[in-house]
């Protein structure tokens, strides 16, 4: 039996005790959200069509509390190290409409940034924070346009 069969059949347990069917898998990033959260002995609860994980504990905690973090969005699966403030769920659902845009591109994309521009200026961080908008999330046009008089 493979890893990824024992994963799948571990986390149909844990959902079908949650008494409601979603799908599981709707990004190819949320088997690592569901693995992050199981890892770190939370239990997930389905919430404006994601998955949440909130634990004090595990590998979640230690790796966000590590960074200065409250939280991770992989996918559809939001894994936290305590319950969500407004703010911060609003910043990670962003995250999310950003994954369901980008597709695979996401985390190499994501990653590249990072090293390019760090944390606070990073692209994606600040249109999730809603300092920006990098896409017309109503359908296909692109990157807003800087205002006159902005230099580039």
């Amino acid at each position: 039996m493979g890893r990824a069969h024992v994963l799948s059949c571990v986390l149909s347990c844990v959902l079908s005790r949650m008494g409601r069917a979603h799908v599981l898998v709707d990004h190819h990033a949320d088997p690592i959200g569901h693995l992050l959260g199981l890892l770190s002995g939370a239990r997930p609860r389905f919430r404006d069509g994601c998955y949440l994980y909130v634990s004090d504990r595990g590998l979640a905690h230690l790796v966000l509390t590590r960074r200065g973090f409250s939280a991770i969005t992989l996918g559809h699966v939001i894994v936290a190290s305590r319950e969500p403030s407004e703010a911060i769920w609003r910043h990670e659902l962003r995250h999310v409409r950003q994954y369901e845009r980008l597709g695979l591109a996401f985390l190499p994309l994501y990653l590249r940034l990072h090293t390019r521009h760090g944390y606070a200026s990073h692209p994606l961080e600040r249109e999730a924070d809603g300092a920006v908008s990098l896409f017309d999330w109503r359908g296909a046009a692109a990157v807003t346009s800087p205002k006159a008089g902005d230099q580039g």
